[in-house]
């Protein structure tokens, strides 16, 4: 390898360990790739820019789009609505019902919608028929990302997949070229959670549910001594036990007092760590003379406890708790903090918020409309009954089933007026004439860090090809399994998809690998001894990356909608590892011996 093969092999590297230890923003990852590549002669000022003209980034914006839309007018609402109708409240027909229609829905729109809109009303569900929420938000967000491998618009990562194949002078996806295959693995993947699901999943119930009383799970709150308080004067080894909560340490000043307590006594304006049930703590402001750490008090007889839930890519992701404004943004308080799998060993003021934090809030009903409106949080209870635009519902799906139609027209048809990224732009923007969505709502329905990120990697994979990088690890790939023929490295290929897809995002995965899968067929059809098809060959390795790059289910981190359900289910990771693991390994057999079927290899 050269010097400039050196660096973006370094680069690469980089930007994996980046997204492994979480250090830097996505955005700031895109931004600093395309600097650093035009900063050091790899690629000019327009090979870098390239990527936001790539069709694959148009339409991922315009979905975004669309999506939006159809989550503010309520449109596919009703559809959440069949499962309980055809489950008959069972939690089996409930996880096959979740998972067939979130599949369906999700083969067409974004998987992302989809399951904004499915965490509210299931969790709605679940307290109506006493199934546990944890034992449908995983399966939920795993047969999203199963109906995503259906079709091209499905997920963001077979778009990503045939724009970067596109960037690299191939031919794109076709939209209905992966449904063969997609179709199967997703009913077996469904069938497989609705039979072992109940084994495998935890059953855990909301936070908010528990302020009736329905189960019991590990959140905290932080408190004042106030000056009526009646516990001022006693000892903090016993003044909490009468009120069934457990304290985990005090602050005095600037200090932190951790147990065991002798005989220090409770002081005005000692801070407390509290752990207990919500409506426990919830009491504790009047009958304890406590108040919160900003001062800002509630009242649980008028208000109303709901959850919200920290969006992966939140702007407030950070932030420490004592600095949120959510009273003076919202109208609403945080009563307690959630973050399973994580031992709490700080005040709750001072937590920086992660992806999928569940916080308990107190607010009255505008707080809901207003939560239920931002990109920042989703909103986990009640959102159903808040949509803001939900007389103009069958305008939204008018408008979606007539982009459906034109990807159709154009994929089926080969009718070249309208291609799937103009397409998709003529939705969006019959979104905003028709009402479904204002104008205002439009760029904040985008997630722009990870559109920018992917530019970045897709001048990173352009790159990869320029530099000879992408040979690099091609030969590597092909050398170890080239003698055990195209099958072998197609299933290398979906594996090493699945092991990235543990630790970084899957559209990382996608942009990142599609260079090596080209290059690792080039270098097998350059191959005197290779007598079959180059372009079956070509086509074959570019599918086994679109359909490796969603099989994420080990881990919350891979696909953003395992963590939009992390908090809400109240999970830790080894749940998605009890249930992922398995059913990563279904869908690696599948794919392995699909794809060489699919293509005729």
């Amino acid at each position: 390898m050269g010097p400039d093969a050196i660096l973006v092999v370094a680069l690469t590297f980089l930007v994996l360990i980046l997204l492994v230890l979480e250090k830097a923003s996505l955005d700031a990852i895109g931004l600093g790739l395309m600097v650093a590549l035009v900063a050091t002669g790899v690629l000019d000022v327009s090979e870098a820019l390239r990527g936001f003209s790539n069709y694959a980034v148009i339409t991922i914006a315009a979905l975004y789009i669309i999506g939006e839309g159809l989550n503010r007018t309520g449109a596919i609402e009703f559809l959440a609505r069949m499962v309980l109708r055809y489950s008959g409240g069972g939690e089996r027909g409930m996880v096959l019902m979740v998972g067939l229609i979130a599949a369906a829905v999700s083969s067409v729109l974004n998987n992302t919608a989809v399951v904004v809109v499915f965490i509210p009303v299931l969790l709605g569900l679940a307290r109506q028929t006493g199934v546990a929420g944890s034992r449908l938000m995983i399966p939920l967000s795993f047969a999203s990302i199963l109906g995503g491998m259906c079709t091209l618009v499905g997920t963001s990562t077979n778009l990503l997949v045939s724009g970067a194949a596109e960037n690299l002078g191939q031919a794109p996806l076709e939209m209905f070229e992966m449904t063969p295959l997609g179709v199967p693995l997703a009913l077996v993947g469904i069938l497989f959670m609705a039979f072992f699901g109940k084994k495998l999943l935890p059953k855990r119930h909301s936070l908010s549910a528990m302020v009736g009383g329905a189960g019991t799970r590990e959140y905290v709150t932080e408190l004042v001594i106030g000056h009526t308080s009646p516990l001022v004067g006693q000892t903090f080894a016993a003044a909490f036990k009468a009120a069934g909560v457990e304290m985990l340490f005090f602050v005095r000043g600037e200090q932190m007092h951790w147990p065991p307590y002798f005989e220090e006594r409770i002081e005005e304006g000692d801070v407390v760590m509290l752990r207990g049930k919500v409506d426990e703590l919830a009491n504790l402001q009047t009958s304890l003379g406590l108040k919160m750490v900003n001062g800002i008090s509630f009242d649980p007889k008028t208000m109303e406890f709901f959850e919200v839930a920290v969006a992966p890519h939140s702007t407030e992701i950070g932030t420490r708790l004592g600095d949120l404004h959510l009273w003076r943004d919202f109208g609403a308080v945080i009563v307690a903090v959630l973050r399973d799998g994580h031992h709490i060993r700080e005040r709750a003021s001072q937590l920086e918020l992660r992806p999928g934090d569940l916080l308990l809030v107190c607010g009255e009903e505008v707080a809901q409309v207003k939560f239920g409106a931002s990109s920042d949080y989703f909103l986990l209870r009640g959102a159903q009954e808040h949509v803001v635009l939900r007389d103009r519902g069958r305008r939204a799906l008018a408008v979606a089933g007539g982009v459906v139609g034109l990807f159709i027209l154009h994929s089926v048809f080969h009718v070249e007026a309208f291609p799937l990224p103009m397409a998709a732009t003529l939705g969006a923007i019959a979104m905003v004439a028709t009402g479904c969505l204002p104008a205002r709502r439009v760029y904040r329905a985008i997630d722009w860090p990870i559109l920018l990120f992917v530019v970045g990697t897709l001048a990173l994979g352009s790159a990869m090809g320029k530099t000879g990088a992408a040979d690099f690890f091609a030969s590597g790939l092909v050398g170890w399994l080239e003698d055990m023929g195209p099958a072998a490295v197609i299933s290398g290929l979906v594996m090493l998809c699945i092991i990235f897809n543990a630790v970084i995002s899957h559209s990382a995965v996608a942009v990142l690998l599609t260079p090596i899968a080209v290059k690792a067929a080039e270098q097998m059809i350059a191959d005197p001894d290779f007598t079959g098809d180059p372009a079956k060959l070509m086509r074959a390795f570019l599918l086994a990356i679109a359909f490796g790059g969603s099989i994420c289910f080990a881990t919350p981190i891979g696909h953003q909608t395992n963590l939009m359900v992390y908090g809400p289910g109240g999970y830790r990771y080894s749940d998605y590892l009890r249930l992922g693991l398995p059913l990563s390994l279904i869908a690696w057999i599948m794919v392995s011996l699909g794809v060489p079927w699919l293509t005729g290899l």
